[in-house]
């Protein structure tokens, strides 16, 4: 039995700011629980693009980004879910949902899609892919899986694949190949999460759908149950958001969130060109996070990376940010952030960077900037390198969030 952790409720709390909310975690203090305090995890998206196309990035969004509530849930769906030029996914739906029942504790992710469709090269009906990791009596375990109603190969129809067995490979003219039903999971002392993805694309020929080297993951799933010994280690980072009024017209791109770290590997994620019609052109981003949990230190680092943004006539160069946070069995608690920008030009003017946390630079007519805005607590810590808001657009865009915190 580990130890119980003394608390009263984690709260998400959402900060206005730039394109819509910074996540932040803050922790009411109190007596002692009677339950253990488990971390619940996870996401689930319609299709997300490897190596970079433009307009792509994960699409379709539902995510639950690591809280003590097992009543936690998070639902998306969409018409159509598309990588680049290419009409993926139709009728998607996606879910995620904690639970603490006779099951034990843990996440649920689930995706459909009503069709899936690569030109004449690929053709699937009624697909599902769902993964669940839990926690029972000392015991941690998952289980992942992916079916189809129908699918085709060029004109071939392949009942054998409607319930295909984990990772299976299989080649598709003019295309390249596909891996159906990609399951696996990551253990550590402290937790599991476990992913499935029904279907995922590998462009190695010349196409006329998706550009050569490209690989697309469509209806993607990861489920997530931590159960701390020093604490939870938490946060989330992402390259860039935009809202136009109060609606969401970019997801998160190159999101990542944590509940339990990466056991003390780098997990990057790359998005290639976003561009945000009317609104903005993003360059290429990168994400990275860091962390652990261990009986003497837990500790977590998010880091984001954009090459470049352009809004109406602003033009930005790169753009970066990081967060911190750690705990050791001592119950000491550290936290860090940074954020640095290398440019700002409007036509051949340019301006000067402002370095000082929460600055602000208006250009007449133009936008409103604001840089290194940093929102701290007594065990989190959020930033966003810039926030940019263009009123003759109605646009708000944050560009470079990255926020950690500690549970416990």
């Amino acid at each position: 039995m580990r130890p119980r952790i003394g608390y009263k409720k984690l709260a998400v709390v959402g900060v206005a700011a730039a394109v819509g909310v910074v996540s932040t975690i803050a922790l009411t203090s109190g007596s002692a629980s009677a339950a253990e305090v488990y971390g619940y995890s996870g996401y689930s998206m319609g299709t997300d693009a490897h190596a970079g196309i433009a307009a792509s990035g994960p699409q379709v969004l539902s995510h639950i980004d690591c809280t003590t509530d097992p009543k936690a849930a998070s639902k998306n769906d969409i018409a159509t879910a598309a990588a680049g030029k290419a009409a993926v996914a139709k009728t998607v739906n996606t879910t995620v949902n904690a639970f603490n029942d006779k099951r034990g504790n843990g996440v649920t992710s689930t995706a459909t899609a009503a069709d899936i469709r690569v030109g004449n090269l690929l053709h699937v009906v009624g697909a599902r892919t769902t993964t669940t990791s839990w926690a029972k009596d000392g015991k941690l375990d998952y289980s992942g899986e992916t079916t189809f109603a129908s699918i085709k190969i060029g004109n071939l129809s392949v009942p054998t694949l409607l319930a295909p067995k984990p990772n299976t490979k299989v080649a598709i003219p003019g295309l390249g190949y596909v891996v159906l039903n990609r399951v696996g999971y990551y253990k550590t002392t402290s937790g599991i999460y476990s992913y499935a993805q029904a279907v995922v694309l590998h462009a190695t020929v010349k196409n006329q759908y998706i550009p050569e080297g490209i690989d697309i993951a469509v209806l993607k799933t990861r489920a997530e149950i931590t159960n701390p010994t020093t604490a939870l280690v938490i946060g989330d980072v992402y390259s860039t958001k935009a809202n136009v009024g109060t609606l969401v017209t970019s997801d998160p791109t190159s999101y990542q969130a944590s509940c339990q770290g990466t056991g003390g590997k780098t997990i990057r994620v790359s998005v290639g060109e976003v561009n945000i019609p009317k609104v903005a052109f993003v360059g290429a981003g990168t994400t990275t996070k860091n962390g652990y949990i261990g009986k003497d230190k837990s500790a977590i680092t998010f880091t984001a990376k954009t090459a470049s943004i352009k809004v109406a006539n602003l033009s930005i160069g790169a753009i970066e940010s990081s967060a911190s946070a750690w705990k050791t069995k001592d119950g000491k608690i550290g936290l860090a952030s940074s954020s640095d920008i290398a440019s700002i030009r409007v036509g051949n003017k340019v301006y000067d960077v402002p370095t000082a946390p929460n600055s602000t630079l208006v250009i007449p007519g133009i936008a409103k900037l604001t840089f290194n805005q940093v929102i701290r607590g007594s065990r989190y810590i959020a930033v966003n390198a810039l926030v940019v808001e263009v009123p003759s657009l109605k646009t708000k865009v944050v560009v470079g969030h990255s926020a950690a915190g500690v549970v416990g």
